[in-house]
């Protein structure tokens, strides 16, 4: 009687194991993002966070993404460092993009078999994504994968960045891509105005919006008021090198006030080019109003 006792008890604790086992691993896995012609993410999809940071802007957001979806990390490293300087970097960086030629790895290769939504993160470097990750996209295959982008950016590179993205992986579903400056992820309070964000983010891509969704609810371009250029310099202020000039602009009244400005940018002597900059005014006592992202 002991001896049948003691079984059913195994049996009993084998079951409890197994059942705690599957609940550990539905809680491990994310949500894939999903466009709007894809069909909907299964819950029970495993994700893996997949990051390049260079000076620990990207990697901080990678964190949120990670801790946002209880996924797997894989970090991206170079075997040769970048310089530590600003111009070495952004001679080394210039140089591998004219040649093509890709830095080494530590780590090229991912185990992303058992994944089936990956996290790609990665600073935003001359308009798109880092070296380095073109060396891991050659190395690794995402057929088959739903793939969410996200960035860090002096100034802008989101929306470039994953639509090279999307030509580099044509047979990956590359979805709405996320977004945040060094200076807004690096402020004293940027973790949790980035983890805010991200948040929003996953909303959007449950409900399939797209980037042209997301632009709605702004007024018609119009010229500029006393009011409007007082706000585009203090945003800009701290982007001299740009040299943008404002043009027209539209507005969004939120939780404070979007401003959309077209302006011609000639920074790094360039010949002049037009492009839109996003500037988020808040409401009085809250803050100075802030650029929050430079795209064509």
């Amino acid at each position: 009687m002991k001896k049948k006792f003691g079984l059913i008890l195994v049996a009993v604790a084998m079951c409890a194991f197994t059942a705690c086992s599957q609940e550990s691993a539905q809680s491990k896995t994310g949500e894939k993002g999903a466009q709007p012609e894809a069909a909907a993410p299964q819950a029970s999809s495993k994700s893996l966070v997949v990051y390049y940071s260079q000076t620990g802007a990207t990697k901080k957001l990678a964190e949120i993404f990670q801790k946002a979806k209880n996924a797997d990390v894989f970090e991206i490293a170079t075997v040769t460092p970048y310089p530590s300087t600003y111009d070495s970097t952004i001679a080394a960086v210039g140089a591998q993009r004219e040649s093509k030629q890709w830095p080494a790895l530590v780590n090229a290769k991912a185990d992303l078999a058992k994944y089936d939504t990956v996290y790609l993160g990665y600073p935003i470097m001359f308009g798109s994504f880092a070296p380095p990750v073109y060396t891991f996209l050659d190395s690794n295959d995402l057929s088959g994968k739903v793939v969410v982008p996200f960035c860090t950016y002096g100034s802008g590179g989101r929306k470039a960045s994953a639509a090279e993205l999307k030509t580099l992986e044509p047979n990956a579903n590359v979805t709405l891509a996320y977004g945040i400056s060094n200076k807004r992820i690096t402020a004293e309070n940027g973790a949790e105005v980035a983890a805010k964000e991200v948040e929003g983010f996953f909303a959007d891509l449950a409900t399939g919006k797209t980037d042209e969704m997301l632009m709605g609810g702004f007024t018609d371009q119009r010229a500029l008021t006393a009011e409007d250029s007082a706000v585009f310099a203090v945003a800009t202020k701290d982007y001299a090198y740009l040299k943008l000039a404002p043009l027209s602009v539209a507005t969004q009244v939120v939780a404070g006030t979007n401003y959309l400005f077209v302006c011609t940018t000639s920074g790094f002597n360039r010949p002049p080019t037009e492009t839109m900059v996003k500037i988020f005014k808040p409401l009085p006592g809250r803050g100075e109003p802030e650029l929050i992202v430079m795209e064509k």
